[in-house]
């Protein structure tokens, strides 16, 4: 599972311990409405091309230890770019991206997951008016000593 060329067997050598898998997992948000939203207990995962639903499993449930319930894959065809309509007439196209893999991990009904929220713009804003107000403030009261 890992691209380490293993060691040629002697007896007695220890047992090739491998800590790094060679897969890979995206977790990708996914709407609150329309047609792709997903229940709380479901996560979408961009997944390694290479993986099959069973490798999804233990991926999570050894290494995160996540209990799954259901793991279901979906296969999606690249974007094709073509150069001209006649081109895609006859077929001949000028890019086509990587094909990608996502996986729906369906885990029990009472766990719940929420994506998480990476860049706290907001709040860091609402953080950032609050000291401006809380030193005008001081500013205020430091100036009325003064007078």
């Amino acid at each position: 599972m890992s691209t380490r060329i293993a060691r040629i067997f002697q007896p007695g050598n220890p047992q090739t311990r491998i800590f790094l898998p060679d897969f890979w997992m995206k977790i990708v948000p996914t709407p609150k409405v329309g047609r792709e939203r997903v229940p709380p207990n479901v996560v979408k995962f961009e997944i390694s091309p290479q993986m099959s639903r069973h490798d999804v499993r233990q991926y999570l449930e050894k290494i995160y230890k996540i209990p799954v319930y259901d793991v279901r894959i979906m296969n999606k065809m690249g974007d094709i770019t073509w150069s001209t309509p006649l081109d895609k007439n006859f077929r001949r196209a000028l890019w086509k991206d990587e094909d990608k893999k996502f996986a729906f991990v369906f885990m029990p009904k009472h766990i719940k997951f929420e994506y998480p929220d990476m860049f706290e713009i907001d709040k860091i804003e609402e953080e950032i008016e609050y000291m401006k107000k809380q030193t005008s403030k001081v500013v205020d009261k430091g100036s009325m000593l003064y007078n």
